[in-house]
């Protein structure tokens, strides 16, 4: 199973890293928006984790995009945003689900597994 995660906050995504290889995930990391969206196009990915407050490209731009060019592609979205609006665009987006900060290992964990078995 490969995970992308764009994150530009680099503690968080070695976090995020961390606790998914530690269940035999295979995880990159890429730092802003552009290169999670040229690498989510041409890599194979089973899932992306996705932040909204990326460098270059936001994630919902990163996200429609996605929906474009891959619209299977399971796409979660991990982000400090708290509005309700925020996660409705999200969702009617194409996002798959939808995970505030802060969160647990195991909490991600989760969604990732409840993404990649089509029940957010």
């Amino acid at each position: 199973m490969r995970i992308l995660i764009a994150e530009d906050d680099e503690a968080l995504a070695r976090f995020l890293r961390h606790g998914l290889e530690s269940e035999n995930y295979s995880v990159d990391i890429l730092a802003d928006g552009e290169q999670a969206r040229q690498s989510a196009i041409a890599s194979d990915y089973d899932v992306v984790i996705l932040d909204l407050n990326l460098p270059k490209v936001d994630g919902v731009a990163v996200l429609r995009h996605l929906r474009l060019k891959k619209p299977s592609l399971p796409v979660l979205v991990l982000t400090q945003r708290t509005r309700v609006e925020d996660r409705v665009q999200c969702l009617d987006t194409g996002a798959d689900d939808y995970i505030r900060k802060p969160f647990t290992p195991d909490q991600v964990k989760e969604h990732v597994l409840s993404v990649l078995a089509g029940k957010p």
